[in-house]
């Protein structure tokens, strides 16, 4: 008997530790996929997606590895990457994109290219675990951060554990190499230098390894002097802190997702108040109409953003924030079940990544996106191979991991663009695709494949631009659409082989004011698009009746989502996302300016 009790003691004590520390899916209401059981079908996501991934695939190895080699003094072929390769150390953010692009595609030539990289790389660490390309580097924390996150993807997505006896030896230098200064919002040093980012990988490899090292090492890591301003719901007040230097403003988005991972872990409801109330700071007082952020890559304070736009061209890290954006956006819809976390996501796929243009065959990159009120282009980055090559692959990858969620009983759609996604329901397995031309289309039209007739649940994010309820069909008729507190519709039924659930999301015209108190500076959207001016004279903003685009605009026919102003048809308003390379655009206006 008391066997019996000792055995059952101990299984009380396993399960609470269980709780307490690295099983994840206890705090998550609803699952993402995972990089697994989804694709994209074509459309303009697909079309980047391909492109990114043909264009990382033929960077020769011999080029990436040379640096490494060259540190270790081993032979190194190859020619030099050159630009910002060394200075940003873009080289696991590549080895996570490999991995994650297989995790998607199932095609062995990434996994492959995703090993022989990391294996060669490894070659060249030192004996004491030291890893970097320099001999001196210059940001230490952001360096081990990529290379961390590298690891983890190779070992997550291809299942190559020697990644972990790679992390566990660069880990060791780590531990006792990177500085535990950790200057406050000080991003350009080694006592700085981003090392608030840190916990989320930190906690990640929590999670993968059960190593209790990585969750110990996470909380030296975490940035709770900035956090807590959040979490007391004074974000506002950041600026009043004197040890701030510069507010990064991607990296300290990023480091928010250090609160997503962490109450992964610990189930503490202080990650998930402050990442809730982190969330609704950034889009009440940083994010522009596009979604984006960080002009001159800072957080301004409160009532200043709009200044930017008259002085700036630089007005979005595109490439990094947006990869930051989606992070944050799959966190907090895993752990609140809430839709609206997928309005800024949505905003980031059209407007921010989604909206860039291809790189350069020397590595330059669409680094930031510019939004002046004087008129913009769109270009490349002067120099190659800056930190925004890194997250590019992993963002776009990220395409795959953000249109859909599910849990036992059913799937959530929270992005619309042609794709599918495959799961299991009981005993049934479970196609769901979206055959839609949004946004130039209000009209998604679901189709369900299933071996046999299944009960389950579909959930569709109402978006926060509907200028009208959603409306709803199955098999050709109209249905009620019951919308959920979480702001899902919700369509729950016994769902068979080819039954088509066809939805409307009506879309119009309006203006997106960056203070809603003053009219103007002002963007354009049209549902969740971000429009601009095509500019084939002076800025048009006197012309434009901004309280009836309606009435001014009309459209102009065989041109998806093209209009021209009524008074002025050399007045032409298209998507953000269409512009091309050095076309000139005004998405902003300001009649003051």
């Amino acid at each position: 008997m008391k066997k019996y009790l000792y055995v059952i003691l101990i299984s009380l004590v396993c399960t609470a530790l269980h709780t307490i520390r690295g099983y994840g899916q206890q705090r998550v209401k609803i699952e993402h996929f995972n990089y697994k059981g989804v694709k994209l079908e074509r459309g303009n996501l697909e079309r980047q997606f391909t492109e990114v991934c043909e264009y990382y695939l033929r960077i020769p190895n011999d080029d990436l590895l040379k640096p490494y080699r060259q540190r270790a003094g081993k032979p190194a072929s190859g020619k030099d990457m050159g630009g910002g390769y060394i200075a940003n150390e873009p080289f696991g953010q590549f080895l996570g994109g490999f991995a994650r692009i297989y995790a998607v595609t199932g095609d062995s030539v990434y996994k492959n290219k995703a090993i022989v990289l990391m294996t060669g790389w490894a070659e060249c660490i030192e004996p004491d675990g030291y890893f970097f390309a320099e001999k001196k580097p210059q940001l230490i924390p952001y360096y081990y951060e990529k290379m961390l996150g590298g690891l983890l993807d190779i070992y997550e997505y291809c299942g190559d554990k020697r990644a972990i006896e790679y992390l566990d030896r660069i880990t060791g230098w780590a531990e006792k190499n990177i500085s535990r200064v950790r200057l406050y919002a000080n991003p350009l040093t080694n006592d700085g230098g981003e090392w608030y980012t840190l916990s989320e990988n930190l906690y990640r490899a929590y999670l993968l390894t059960k190593n209790k090292r990585y969750a110990d090492f996470a909380k030296i890591y975490e940035y709770r002097e900035f956090w807590d301003y959040f979490y007391q719901g004074k974000g506002t007040e950041i600026f009043t802190n004197p040890k701030a230097i510069w507010y990064h403003a991607y990296s300290h988005v990023n480091s928010f997702n250090g609160l997503g991972a962490g109450y992964l872990v610990e189930g503490d409801p202080y990650y998930k108040k402050t990442l809730i109330n982190a969330y609704d700071y950034l889009q009440k007082y940083q994010c522009w109409a596009t979604g984006g952020f960080g002009p001159r890559e800072r957080f301004f304070p409160i009532g200043t953003l709009f200044d930017s736009l008259d002085k700036d061209t630089a007005h979005f890290e595109t490439q990094c924030g947006s990869w930051a954006g989606f992070k944050m956006t799959k966190y907090l819809i895993q752990i609140t079940g809430n839709a609206r976390f997928g309005d800024w996501a949505e905003k980031l796929l059209i407007n921010g990544i989604g909206a860039s243009i291809p790189m350069s065959a020397d590595g330059r990159v669409f680094y930031y996106s510019n939004y002046s009120t004087k008129g913009a282009r769109k270009f490349n980055l002067s120099i190659g191979w800056s930190c925004c090559t890194g997250t590019r692959v992993e963002a776009v990858s990220d395409y795959h991991d953000i249109i859909y969620y599910k849990d036992s009983g059913g799937l959530y759609i929270t992005q619309f663009t042609p794709s599918d996604a495959t799961m299991n329901i009981g005993q049934s397995e479970i196609k769901v695709s979206q055959e839609t031309r949004f946004p130039e289309s209000d009209v998604d039209l679901i189709r369900v494949k299933t071996d046999k007739p299944t009960k389950f649940t579909i959930k569709i994010r109402v978006p926060d631009w509907l200028s009208a309820p959603m409306k709803a069909w199955i098999n050709g008729k109209e249905t009620a659409v019951y919308v959920d507190s979480c702001r899902w519709a919700v369509f729950n039924r016994e769902w068979v082989n080819g039954d088509m659930l066809k939805i409307k999301l009506p879309m119009n015209l309006w203006v997106s004011k960056i203070d809603e108190n003053k009219d103007f500076p002002a963007a354009i959207m049209y549902g969740p698009v971000a429009m601009a001016v095509r500019q084939t004279g002076q800025n048009p903003v006197a012309t434009i009746d901004f309280k009836n685009l309606d009435k001014v605009f009309v459209p102009s026919y065989g041109e998806p989502l093209t209009w021209r102003l009524s008074s002025d048809p050399s007045v032409v308003l298209r998507p953000f996302y269409v512009f091309k390379e050095n076309e000139k655009y005004f998405l902003y206006f300001n009649p003051s300016k």
